[in-house]
């Protein structure tokens, strides 16, 4: 007799937003008394069918990211269910003209939201559909905390920063430097719910000003790139090799200090990532203010994400026909 099957569940590692979304899905399974398998799932080292464990899955959750071109399709002729929560632009525009997805493929995308916030109300909507008792996903007495959290992860990976101390909140989460494998840090949902919103936004406060230096400095050494070798105009780029961490505030800024130069409101931070072991290649995350939509760049390079925080991967060499030699 073969083993009981459980849900996977595949989350955009590493990012607090996935990893809430994956904090959701845990509460959820933990209520009903149900093991599930958890996969972090990384843009620039997707999860492929043959290197998940097929024959031990029953249904997949994937949060906060759908996977490369071609994966739902082939992950839902395989197993019996696949639930898609996400809110990235090139995920919609991708499942939207894919008329080949399964009938046993379930999908809630809503740009207007993050993948935390998303799951948290699919996965509390779910327990309540098929609760026989008073179970709930959150006790009434951490509920207030929890939806906060909650709150302040989208409101930071949104990139709206309405909610006051917004900003200290997500520089406190960098600097409480969790590992959002759960497969390596096996506490880490406790962590992640035991969070006290005051105590991060403390830690953010003490460090935004140390930050925004490093920032600063990174800005001073900035210099203009040709998109695409031109196709899509032109930005600024910098190497941020030892901030990466800090990505969306430089890129961000960088955006800003490209338009002012009338170039597009685009910035291009621009790294190695350690994990590929691949010193030929990088990873350009762009960002951008307002209406100027990243993703058809990064889409072109086999990339995606959102119109104003995108990114993909380039050969060193590929990068090094972009930049714009300017001479006096």
């Amino acid at each position: 007799m073969g083993s009981v099957k459980k849900p996977a569940v595949l989350y955009h590692y590493p990012c607090p937003d996935g990893a809430f979304a994956a904090l959701s899905a845990h509460l959820y399974f933990s209520a009903v008394s149900s093991p599930a398998l958890f996969f972090p799932n990384t843009v620039y080292d997707p999860i492929r069918c043959d290197t998940l464990p097929l024959d031990e899955i029953s249904e997949a959750y994937l949060l906060d990211f759908a996977g490369p071109p071609g994966f739902v399709n082939e992950l839902s002729s395989k197993i019996d269910s696949v639930t898609i929560l996400d809110h990235h632009k090139t995920a919609l525009e991708a499942l939207s003209e894919d008329a080949a997805t399964g009938k046993n493929v379930t999908k809630i995308i809503d740009m207007n939201r993050s993948g935390a916030t998303i799951a948290f109300d699919f996965f509390r909507n779910k327990l309540s559909s098929a609760a026989t008792s008073d179970t709930k996903l959150v006790p009434d007495s951490k509920l207030d905390k929890v939806e906060k959290l909650f709150k302040f992860i989208e409101d930071g990976d949104l990139w709206r920063w309405k909610l006051l101390h917004s900003k200290a909140f997500s520089s406190g989460l960098k600097d409480m430097n969790f590992e959002f494998n759960v497969n390596i840090n096996p506490l880490l949902f406790n962590q992640l719910l035991d969070l006290d919103p005051d105590h991060v936004i403390s830690l953010g406060q003490d460090s935004l000003a140390h930050k925004q230096k490093l920032i600063d400095e990174c800005l001073d050494k900035s210099y203009e790139i040709s998109l695409g070798s031109g196709q899509f105009g032109h930005c600024l780029a910098v190497e941020a090799d030892s901030i990466s961490n800090l990505r969306s505030e430089l890129g961000n800024q960088l955006a800003e200090k490209s338009q002012s130069l009338n170039l597009r409101g685009i910035g291009a931070v621009v790294y190695k990532v350690p994990e590929l072991k691949n010193n030929e290649i990088l990873k350009i995350s762009l960002r951008s203010l307002d209406s100027e939509d990243t993703t058809p760049i990064s889409q072109e390079y086999g990339g995606g994400g959102h119109r104003n925080a995108s990114s993909f991967m380039l050969t060193v060499s590929d990068f090094e026909k972009w930049k714009v030699i300017r001479t006096s």
